[in-house]
């Protein structure tokens, strides 16, 4: 007969195995942060292991921390010689001791503690790689190689909302006697949040044709928050932007990434906008320099401009008095010449006007004369021409009844009465 085969109930199974995980020491354990996520009384972490090249990961390994420890940790990462938080996409050595959630029977293991050096040394490390990216691919100080305008009173400004931070750098540009004129961009400037939040506003911006320089500030605050400034995304952005880019995030010592490819990087927001009015400033001095050149210019200029007015007055002066002389001189020698000529002509026009008045006399006598005998040539020829002559002579001349002179037989008719008049009298007949 058979042995019945010995069973374990799911429950007693699990708590077996929990109880072998939970006797292999804790160990060391290294990888990626690709989730948190904090709860009222735990945290729960995943971190991963990436081939290099490759953003798909090669192992998971899902870790729990109860609330107390993980204030240890973030205690200790922030006390660290260089400071940071625990977020995603960062690197990370755990002391892990492997665990089992018996409920749902998952491998879980819980984080002891943390090495910071490890995070510390591969956040150097990542730094390293992306200065380097940076700067074979001539981005380093691109921005920084723009020309400032003289007068950048066009400004961009990327801070958070309601910040001391913002207060701080307007309150700063608005106390200078030059007329600014701010555009904000609101961002989150610590946290997940920080690199998309301020490339979005940085792209906004862009959209300004107005902006002369874009000012990127933060006030002071936890040396943590500096890490999220040293985004690869946020450097190109900035390297690659078409206007200066000032940066005032708020920290004395350190620097972040963002610092080094920015036009300029400022100890602090009121810092940042204390530069700009430096080069309002400097641009006004300059302005008052050339204008008092200008004006000293213009003084000069003139003063030799009027010596030379003065002396080309005297010089036309001269002329013009000689001139006058030598028109005087020569008007009295036309004067006299003309003198000499009208006593000329009018001797001339004297003897001519004499012989003309005595051509005159002698040639209205032969006129007369002259007329005289067309008049009497023209009476002989009238006198012979008249109708008393001609009956003298011998001829008549006929009329009709109405007293008109009868030239052709055409004009009468048998029985008209006409009048032939003759030199003695006149003589009626009747036409026949």
């Amino acid at each position: 007969m058979d042995q019945p085969i010995k069973s374990f109930s799911v429950g007693k199974y699990l708590q077996s195995v929990k109880r072998k995980l939970t006797e292999t020491p804790a160990v060391w354990v290294h990888g990626v942060i690709t989730q948190m996520t904090v709860k009222e009384r735990v945290v729960y972490l995943s971190i991963a292991e990436y081939e290099e090249g490759n953003v798909k990961p090669v192992a998971t390994l899902p870790l729990t921390c109860f609330i107390p420890k993980y204030a240890a940790i973030c205690q200790k990462a922030e006390n660290a010689a260089k400071p940071f938080t625990l977020r995603e996409q960062i690197k990370v050595c755990f002391l892990v001791q492997a665990d089992l959630y018996i409920t749902l029977g998952k491998f879980q293991a819980q984080i002891l503690d943390i090495d910071p050096v490890y995070t510390i040394g591969e956040l150097a490390i990542t730094r390293q790689a992306i200065l380097k990216k940076l700067t074979e691919e001539g981005l380093l100080h691109k921005n920084a190689e723009l020309e400032l305008p003289p007068t950048p009173l066009h400004v961009g400004l990327i801070t958070g909302e309601s910040t001391a931070a913002y207060k701080d750098f307007t309150t700063r540009l608005d106390a200078s006697p030059f007329a600014f004129k701010i555009r904000t961009e609101y961002a989150k400037m610590q946290g997940n949040e920080t690199e998309s939040t301020v490339l979005a506003a940085l792209e906004r911006l862009q959209q300004d044709s107005e902006i002369d320089v874009v000012c990127i500030v933060r006030g002071g605050g936890s040396k943590t928050d500096l890490n999220y400034f040293d985004s690869e995304a946020l450097c190109r952005a900035v390297a690659n932007y078409p206007v200066p880019v000032f940066t005032g995030i708020g920290h004395e010592i350190d620097k972040s990434l963002l610092d080094e490819v920015a036009y300029l990087s400022c100890i602090t927001p009121t810092d940042c906008a204390k530069r700009l009015v430096e080069r309002m400033t400097e641009s006004w001095q300059a302005m008052l320099t050339m204008v008092s050149g200008i004006q000293d210019s213009a003084k000069t200029l003139l003063s030799e401009t009027r010596e030379e007015l003065s002396g080309l007055a005297h010089s036309l002066q001269q002329a013009v008095f000689g001139r006058i002389q030598q028109e005087k001189s020569g008007l009295a020698i036309k004067g006299t010449s003309l003198a000499k000529e009208v006593q000329f002509i009018l001797r001339n026009e004297s003897q001519r006007v004499s012989r003309n008045e005595e051509g005159l006399k002698q040639g209205s006598r032969k006129i007369l004369d002259l007329e005289k005998a067309k008049f009497e040539i023209t009476e002989l020829k009238v006198k012979s021409a008249s109708p008393e002559t001609a009956l003298a002579r011998g001829y008549s001349f006929t009329l009709d009844a109405n007293g008109k002179f009868i030239r052709s037989k055409a004009q009468v008719k048998a029985g008209d009465l006409i009048t032939t008049r003759l030199s003695d009298g006149t003589v009626q007949s009747v036409v026949q």
